[in-house]
Formats: C-alpha cells, sequence, structure tokens
C-alpha cells in the first residue's frame, strides 16, 4: 500500500510538472499571438503607405515622360540648369 501512494505522488509530481509547462507553452503563445497581430498592423500599414507612394512615383514618371516628349530643347536645358543650380545650393546648405 506505501508503494501504491509513493506511486500516486510520483505521479501528482509529474501532472503538476506537465500542467506547469503547458501554462508557460500557453503564455508563450499567447505573446506569440500578440506579437504577431501587431506585426501583421503594421504590415498592413506599410502596404497602404507603399500604394500612396507608387502612385506618387507614377505620378511623377508621367510627368518626366511628358516633360521628355517635349520639343522645346531651351524648357529641358532651363530645367536642368535650374536643377544642378538646386543641387549646388542643397550640397552649399549641408556642409556649410
Amino acid at each position: 500500500m506505501e508503494q501504491h501512494k509513493h506511486i500516486l505522488n510520483e505521479q501528482d509530481d509529474h501532472l503538476n510538472e506537465i500542467a506547469d509547462i503547458a501554462n508557460r507553452l500557453h503564455n508563450a503563445a499567447v505573446n506569440i499571438n500578440v506579437e504577431i497581430d501587431h506585426q501583421g498592423k503594421q504590415i498592413t500599414q506599410l502596404d497602404v503607405e507603399m500604394d500612396k507612394t507608387q502612385k506618387k512615383m507614377n505620378f511623377v514618371q508621367k510627368k518626366l515622360g511628358d516633360l521628355l516628349k517635349t520639343n522645346d530643347q531651351s524648357q529641358i536645358c532651363t530645367i536642368l540648369i535650374l536643377f544642378g543650380t538646386l543641387c549646388a545650393l542643397i550640397f552649399l546648405l549641408i556642409y556649410t
């Protein structure tokens, strides 16, 4: 009878250990789920921002294409000179 009680006590100890492990796994799973939800929201937000940026890029590319189709060489030359001046001013602003 004493041996039977000893075996039951050991089984209870093992079951308690298993329950503790299961609780830790549950807590880890809950934390992982929260993190996945958070990252999913970030990815959705990034996707929306990427769509907006893509639309802006398409607009700029269309305008650039329209600009390059122009036959007025003086207009293109003026734009390039102004762009070069802008780059020089930005360079001077940053490094002085």
